[in-house]
């Protein structure tokens, strides 16, 4: 085992990750006071360095996409991504702080499998998509030796549904995979992936009914199925050349589409759309975004940050058609064009539409409010029926917020995982802070959760690329935050709301 001196003690700051080289490795080195802790240096997420995350106590938060790790035995507390950080031996001696790194230690190894002996129970898990995959993978985590399935219509391995509007649209090998489960990695766990659509549950015989027919008991079931795109009952709207995303299949799909387009609509004017257009744009394509508001996301973001976002889009090509209705999609066998409602038509050979999505829930057998969100309780549990939970985007669930339903990779992987302690019997205190990101002409983060607000104030500015910290204040409280450009100051901010277990005071 290789020993380095990676310098003297008094180099590193107290309580400040700092990167250093230990040989040809890079980790991450955190001093506490005579003491020093040395750890993998990059986020199991996506690679990205963690020296400058926000250290409060021994939680570490990853400034890109909040991924949070106990630095004292680098475990990993919250998603996204898997995998702990490796611990490295160190030790002070005449003032010299050495490391040892041994040769061709994984840098994220697996939290240890802590077996809790044969079990009988079966636990059925419907969806394969983050929370789904999350809420499997933290069952083998803590223990539990009985059957786990996922069973999903969508055949595909899991993968990084937030990829598929960047990276797999914009065309070549993205810099990451899209690939987040190995089958190999799912038959170490004994993890069954099925292929299936859930039809209906009968909670209390503790069976499922698939749409082909298939049943399957169960002692536990998750419903983890996720959303589905809207489409609009318009003419036109089943042309060919018209398309909706949501799969890894239909992003695959309008990514070959798109290779001989020349001009594409994007209809809508949320997140992914707008994701979407950039992403079309980098390929030479005229892209023109039809949407009903004036401003995109201000019903989100307030309208001065949604000009802001309109503006850049604007500097890379993107055409805007604010307040415009649509009419029609037009063509003969195939998409040619769109009409708006007040007679322009604007040629193209590609839409994709936008409009949002709805839960899957046309499920015979489960409880859902008029938007088709399932009520859960605090541990995610369905009210009224025995061993069944429900996570992700079909969850409308309590928390500090209000009782909020977020449709986001990193809230989805955070109901997974708790819906696995719930069913394990675990008690866990709160589902968490939401956060989430979007990258769109930069990179933008939001923390909290704002359905309204009396108020937003500015530190910085957000047009012109200015980084920028936006506060959206109801009621006297912080609700959320939105910035670009200050990621140290969401972490920081992130863990105050942890502490404080919700909104903070304005």
């Amino acid at each position: 085992m290789a020993q380095h001196d990676i310098g003297a003690i008094e180099d590193f700051e107290i309580d400040r990750p700092t990167s250093a080289e230990a040989g040809e490795t890079e980790i991450m080195v955190i001093r506490r006071g005579d003491t020093v802790l040395a750890m993998t240096h990059a986020c199991p997420h996506y690679g990205l360095p963690l020296s400058g995350g926000h250290l409060d106590g021994d939680r570490l938060i990853c400034p890109f996409h909040h991924a949070c790790f106990d630095v004292s035995t680098g475990h990993q507390l919250e998603p996204p991504g898997k995998g702990d950080l490796r611990r490295y031996d160190v030790s002070v001696m005449d003032g010299r702080v050495i490391v040892e790194v041994p040769e061709g230690a994984d840098p994220h190894p697996a939290p240890a499998h802590v077996r809790r002996g044969a079990d009988a129970r079966r636990v059925v898990i419907a969806g394969s998509g983050t929370a789904a995959n999350a809420c499997a993978f933290m069952l083998r985590d803590r223990g539990f030796e009985g059957e786990v399935e996922m069973i999903s219509p969508d055949p595909a391995l899991p993968y990084d549904r937030t990829l598929l509007s960047k990276a797999v649209l914009a065309g070549g090998d993205g810099p990451r995979p899209l690939t987040t489960v190995s089958q190999d990695a799912l038959d170490a766990r004994d993890i069954v992936l099925s292929e299936g659509r859930l039809a209906s549950v009968d909670a209390e015989a503790g069976g499922i009914t698939l749409a082909g027919g298939q049943t399957r008991d169960f002692d536990a079931l998750l419903v983890a199925t996720g959303g589905e795109a809207k489409r609009l009952d318009l003419p036109g709207a089943d042309l060919p050349g018209v398309h909706t995303l949501r799969s890894r299949a239909e992003a695959e799909q309008i990514a070959e589409a798109a290779g001989g387009v020349r001009r594409a609509i994007l209809v809508g004017g949320g997140f992914i759309g707008l994701e979407v257009a950039l992403s079309l744009a980098k390929r030479d394509i005229e892209v023109h975004v039809v949407m009903r508001e004036a401003v995109p996301l201000a019903r989100i973001v307030g309208e001065r940050i949604g000009r802001a976002i309109m503006a850049e889009h604007e500097e890379k090509g993107v055409v805007f058609h604010p307040e415009a209705g649509l009419s029609s999609l037009e063509g003969d066998g195939t998409l040619s064009g769109i009409r708006l409602r007040d007679g322009t038509t604007i040629d193209a050979e590609l839409a994709i539409l936008a409009v949002g999505v709805r839960p899957a829930t046309a499920i015979e057998g489960l409880p859902t409010e008029e938007n088709g969100a399932i009520s859960v309780a605090d541990d995610l549990s369905v009210p009224g029926l025995r061993g069944v939970w429900a996570a992700g985007d079909i969850a409308l669930a309590p928390t500090p917020w209000g009782r909020v339903r977020i449709e986001h990779w990193r809230v989805a992987q955070q109901h997974g995982q708790r819906a696995a302690r719930a069913i394990l019997g675990e008690r866990v205190a709160s589902l968490g802070v939401p956060f989430f990101w979007t990258a769109l002409a930069r990179q933008y983060r939001y923390l909290g959760h704002a359905e309204g607000w009396d108020d937003i104030r500015f530190d910085g500015a957000p047009e012109n690329g200015g980084d920028f910290t936006a506060y959206y204040i109801k009621d006297d409280r912080v609700m959320a935050l939105m910035g670009a450009g200050r990621d140290a100051e969401l972490a920081a901010t992130h863990a105050r709301m942890i502490r404080e277990g919700g909104p903070l005071p304005a």
